[in-house]
């Protein structure tokens, strides 16, 4: 079944953000208050989970900060008792997650499902109900696409073809591979409009059936879009987007610059999570604008005390008010961010954020011929991460031709059978990209958390310069 069954609905919900963001902040405030009265009441009435984790609480919570801080960890330990539709549980998710072929489909024909990278320790799949999609393509609308494109861009858009590709991972049930899969189920001429490029795809083919496909939008992580961007320079790339859109890594600066000079179009970056999609919309300004009429950070330190705007945060509790099947309330997200303390020049009411996301490097190789390969992190990471038995990993690079992994197993895997597992994917796709002589070896020592973020980075380089 379509989830846009009726457009009405969808179109009620991009005039209310549309409106809301242009109310002033008081307004935006009422709707917050609302909706976050509202998702705390129906968590504590249909989540066992949370009925036991405010049993101590008051009939009315004054303030969020009283409440007990979550994590992914706890979460996953009590998926049966946190989900508040009963269909729904563990056993069934993971075995719908387990089919590859799957993705795009709505889970019982109702859910999105998108499971996370272990980048904080422990992996995660999330249901998304369909009021919450309804609400996450309501904000995309209204607030990205709409001040992107409009009016200029929109008709740029349109003449080139109106042809959206996306370079995401795929193989798994990822968010930016579901949202693609499951947007180009709604119609045959939205499926023929928009295409999914693979981020395991060798290089030489990436760029045939780009300049195939002719993109208007480009949108992609962005170290794969900077790695494209360096081949449009050299001319073998031959694409014209009128923007590129950017999500789900951190974005240098200096990449930004290429990209924009390699394109001759502007770059914007989104803000979003396998937990609530589209959480921030950069604007002209640079500034990451917070939807937090429907979605609320809180900067937080180590002890999940607040911070105050201008300094850089530990991690961020996320509250998400649109899904209710799954309720998220402040949640350990595991970025750092930092609010900016002055209205952002730009005008828009809603609050501005940088954002440290997730800095993986891309892999380096020489080619049977001489000629360099470079590798992708998502790509290289997904290849591990689909490899059944896996909990938790690093790749590092440590020398020309050398990967090595880290690895930990879940809970009943061989710890053997698995390394093995992992070793024959990556030696294999190594061939697939042109460097069959590449070896691959399994680290003595399990993954590490980073000493500074905390967090478990996945893909790096460490020959010489300083490891992590």
């Amino acid at each position: 079944m379509p989830i846009f069954p009726t457009y009405p609905r969808l179109l009620g919900l991009i005039w209310n953000a549309w409106r809301t963001a242009r109310s002033g902040r008081s307004m935006i405030q009422a709707r917050q208050a609302e909706r976050l009265a509202s998702i705390i009441q129906f968590a504590r009435r249909r989540s066992a989970f949370y009925g036991t984790l405010y049993a101590n609480q008051p009939a009315q919570i004054p303030e969020l900060h009283l409440l007990p801080p979550t994590d992914k960890s706890t979460l996953m330990a009590h998926f049966d008792e946190w989900i508040t539709d009963p269909r729904v549980n563990l056993a069934n998710v993971e075995a719908f997650v387990a089919d590859p072929g799957r993705v795009g489909e709505l889970f019982l024909d109702q859910f999105a499902v998108w499971k996370t990278s272990g980048t904080t320790g422990h992996r995660g799949i999330f249901v998304h109900d369909r009021h919450a999609l309804l609400v996450y393509m309501a904000l995309l609308v209204s607030r990205a696409v709409l001040p992107w494109m409009f009016p200029r861009r929109a008709r740029m858009f349109v003449r080139r073809g109106g042809r959206i590709g996306a370079i995401v991972a795929t193989g798994g049930h990822y968010a930016g591979a579901g949202v693609m899969e499951l947007l180009q189920r709604q119609g045959p001429g939205l499926g023929k409009r928009s295409r999914i490029f693979s981020v395991l795809s060798p290089l030489p083919e990436l760029l045939h059936h780009l300049n195939q496909f002719q993109p208007a939008i480009l949108l992609g992580y962005p170290t794969a879009i900077d790695l494209i961007a360096s081949e449009q320079a050299s001319g073998r790339l031959e694409v014209h987007p009128v923007l590129v859109i950017t999500a789900a890594e951190w974005l240098d600066p200096a990449a930004r610059t290429r990209i924009e000079q390699a394109f001759d179009c502007p770059v914007r970056d989104l803000y979003g999570a396998s937990e609530f999609m589209g959480i921030a919309f950069e604007c002209g300004h640079g500034w990451l604008h917070v939807n937090n009429d429907w979605v609320i950070l809180e900067p937080v330190d180590q002890h999940y005390r607040p911070v105050s705007p201008g300094e850089p945060s530990h991690t961020v509790l996320l509250t998400n008010l649109a899904n209710r099947v799954q309720p998220l309330i402040r949640y350990d997200l595991g970025d750092s961010i930092v609010v900016k303390p002055e209205p952002c020049p730009c005008g828009c009411p809603l609050p501005a954020i940088r954002v440290s996301g997730r800095r993986d490097d891309i892999l380096e190789f020489s080619h049977a011929t001489g000629a360099p390969v470079r590798l992708l992190p998502m790509a290289v990471a997904a290849i591990v991460e689909e490899t059944p038995g896996v909990h938790r990993y690093q790749i590092i690079q440590v020398g020309p031709a050398c990967l090595r992994v880290r690895l930990d197993v879940e809970a009943g895997a061989d710890p053997a059978h698995t390394g093995r597992a992992v070793l024959e994917r990556l030696q294999s796709f190594l061939a697939t990209q042109g460097v069959p002589q590449a070896t691959v070896e399994l680290a003595k020592e399990p993954p590490q958390r980073d000493p500074v973020s905390g967090k478990f980075r996945l893909v790096w380089r460490e020959m010489g310069n300083g490891g992590q």
